[in-house]
């Protein structure tokens, strides 16, 4: 029986227990007001124009924000969100880290910075970290499945919206507000001081961010490699080459009126990384971007009023080997702009429309050119509409229609041929998709919801995927495109089951999604690539299409152990499983995370708040050809943090504690999982002042 049956009968157990409590208590309990029992109410601003909380809508949702979201807040969006029901990370080392939704990630996972894409190239390679800051963020939002209609076919897997408030989006009193933060230790004896300021007034405000941020090198338990060709002699504790340094600001203005809003913002961020992937080899990443936003708030014509948001952004990254030479360097000039018009009431159905376009122009020079240069230019048109059947359920649908223009550079002639692949200079390739949903919404009892949503979804092929052809040294392969490539189509369908008030509260789901074209990258025979083209013997790949299956469940559950109004002790359960598989042959996809489950304890009276966690992730013995199996492990943390208000600021003392016991453990879905295992025990502390 696959890990993620199990979910449905844990739910119905729980649901039986809070039974149990209700009967010996002889009435049931009404539902406190604090935030973990309204969790579910929280509201999702990325699902639509009109934001609605996680019990309402159809597809699986997540939201961090508050004391949750600083508590779970790390260098790397991937490892912040690591351990979010459903989602993991790439984990390339401590400088770069992807999520990964329900085993999917690069391009099938849509990154947003405020509601615009993130407009780097994180998703090229697994080693190249998503150009934001999450110690900025107010408020993570992820969205899984197939259902993201808003944001683009790259968005089939999910997507995570990143929102920090750097334009201020309502104005102020007169006086500053904000935070400022010290913090040190951990494994990877971490120094960073942050800053988020804003003040104004009620037609003007303004907002600073900034962070300075250094690590060493990542503690870790033993040594790093397990590879055959790892050195006879290496450190012990120690995880040489992953120590990193970043420098990140920005500052937004807001102006204010009564039919809506306009600001705009400047970001600019560095950082250089090391990639432990037993070379000599970091990352230096720069990016400067530009974001204009506004919104009318006063109805006209036939819609509620309008929001838009464009983003520019210019980005370069740089390899670097011996700390000084350039082996290769990306850059990247784009910018992504959408506009969403609420529309009045027809009838008992509301909703939204909206375009949006994209323009990427991305270039590599240097040794290791993987992908030729290539100019990508995107447009769309979505709508997601609502229809109310009286109080006890909701229908959700949406249409999203995309076309994708991609015009190569120069091509160098040079460059092997492998059956598949005939990319030549100038060569363009246009593709167009149509991606739908329907979502039901069924209120069967109060505080119960049951949604169910039914997804068909194109993925537009990116340029990499097309015209790749050459080393990279950061996965350790020779990646070769195939050039005819078309769209890749899945049929998503995801069930879940919510309850908001009781002993119990929580959602449980599952999902189900098939795939056809499903490309991924397959390795080719080692004579496929002359040596005269790839002198370092790297394994080649071939990214190639076939239908796949990805299937598993998400459970996230909260028991009530105990609650006044002067504090709670809270019990939080949540387990996650997917397997994927090609549908012809049955074997295994590569890099699909494991079963994983755990617990968690919470309790706060005010002042205090402790958290005692306990994370079990299982072995991954259904692997793909030539990937190797990986144990599993236990991760123990602990956090504890003390507030001292006083009239003009609040101070909070917090102290943390990961992987306690000091476990080995090696992330399954990354690519470095031999060479770098994950942080060793680490006691990371801090002080945080709120005014």
């Amino acid at each position: 029986m696959s890990a993620f049956r199990h979910l449905p009968v844990l739910f119905l157990c729980l649901a039986n227990f809070s039974r149990a409590q209700i009967a010996l208590t002889a009435a049931p309990p009404t539902a406190p007001a604090t935030d973990k029992v309204q969790h579910l109410d929280q509201f999702v601003v990325s699902a639509s124009h009109d934001p609605k909380t996680m019990f309402d809508l159809a597809q699986g949702t997540s939201v961090l924000a508050g004391e949750e979201l600083h508590r779970l807040a790390q260098n790397t969006l991937g490892e912040t969100l690591n351990g979010v029901p459903g989602v993991s990370a790439t984990s390339y080392g401590p400088g770069a880290s992807r999520p990964v939704i329900r085993g999917l990630g690069g391009d099938r996972i849509r990154v947003l910075d405020n509601g615009v894409g993130v407009l780097d190239a994180s998703s090229v390679s697994p080693d190249h970290n998503t150009a934001l800051e999450p110690l900025f963020a107010s408020r993570i939002e992820v969205l899984r499945g197939p259902s993201t209609l808003l944001y683009g076919s790259s968005a089939i897997g999910g997507a995570v919206n990143v929102i920090d408030n750097a334009i201020p989006d309502a104005g102020g009193d007169g006086r500053a507000a904000g935070a400022i933060e010290l913090r040190a230790g951990g494994a990877a004896r971490e120094r960073a001081a942050i800053l988020s300021v804003g003040g104004g007034g009620k037609q003007v405000a303004v907002r600073v961010n900034a962070l300075k941020q250094k690590t060493s090198d990542l503690r870790i338990p033993g040594v790093a490699r397990i590879d055959a060709a790892a050195p006879a002699v290496q450190p012990d504790g120690i995880l040489p080459g992953s120590a990193g340094e970043t420098f990140s600001g920005s500052i937004g203005t807001g102006f204010f009126w009564a039919a809506g809003r306009a600001g705009g913002g400047l970001q600019h961020s560095e950082t250089e990384y090391g990639v432990p992937n037993g070379g000599d080899i970091s990352i230096r990443m720069r990016q400067t971007r530009f974001d204009f936003e506004g919104e009318v708030t006063r109805p006209f014509s036939i819609f509620r009023g309008a929001k838009a948001r464009v983003g520019l952004g210019t980005y370069t990254h740089a390899e670097i080997s011996g700390g000084t030479t350039v082996n290769t360097s990306f850059h990247n000039d784009a910018w992504e702009g959408r506009l969403e018009l609420p529309h009045v009431a027809l009838g008992a159905v509301t909703g939204t429309i909206g375009v949006q376009s994209a323009r990427s122009d991305f270039a590599a020079i240097g040794e290791e050119v993987v992908t030729p240069p290539s100019l990508t230019q995107s447009g769309a048109i979505f709508a997601l509409e609502e229809l109310k059947l009286g109080a006890h359920a909701t229908v959700q649908a949406g249409a999203r229609h995309e076309v994708q223009h991609i015009k190569l550079g120069d091509v160098d002639p040079a460059l092997p041929r492998v059956p598949g692949y005939a990319a030549r200079s100038g060569q363009r390739k246009k593709f167009g998709g149509t991606s739908a949903s329907l979502g039901l919404v069924v209120y069967p009892a109060k505080d119960w919801s049951v949604g169910a949503s039914l997804a068909v979804s194109e993925r537009l092929p990116t340029a990499a995927e097309l015209f790749a052809n050459g080393p990279h040294g950061g996965t350790g392969s020779y990646e070769v495109g195939t050039t005819g490539l078309g769209p890749e189509r899945s049929l998503g369908f995801d069930f879940n089951v919510r309850r908001r008030a009781g002993f119990v509260t929580g959602s449980v789901g599952a999902f189900v999604n098939r795939f056809s074209n499903y490309i991924f990258e397959r390795e080719l025979p080692a004579t496929a690539i002359p040596a005269t083209s790839n002198p370092d013997g790297l394994t080649p790949f071939q990214f190639v299409a076939t239908d796949a299956r990805f299937a598993g469940g998400e459970a996230e559950l909260t028991l009530h152990l105990f609650e006044t109004a002067q504090g709670r002790l809270h019990l939080e359960l949540s387990a996650d499983s997917v397997r994927a598989r090609q549908s012809s042959s049955g074997e295994p996809l590569p890099r699909i995370p494991p079963f994983r489950y755990g617990a968690r304890l919470n309790f706060e009276d005010g002042r205090w708040q402790a958290v005692l966690e306990i994370r079990h992730i299982a072995d991954q013995r259904r692997v793909a050809a030539n990937e190797s199996s990986t144990p599993g492990y236990a991760l123990l943390n602990a956090s504890v943090s003390y507030l001292i208000p006083t009239p003009r600021v609040t101070y909070e003392l917090w102290i943390r504690g990961k992987n306690l016991t000091a476990a080995t453990a090696r992330e399954h879905g990354s690519f470095l999982k031999e060479f770098a295992p994950q942080p060793g025990r680490g006691v990371l502390g801090g002080v945080r002042l709120t005014f």
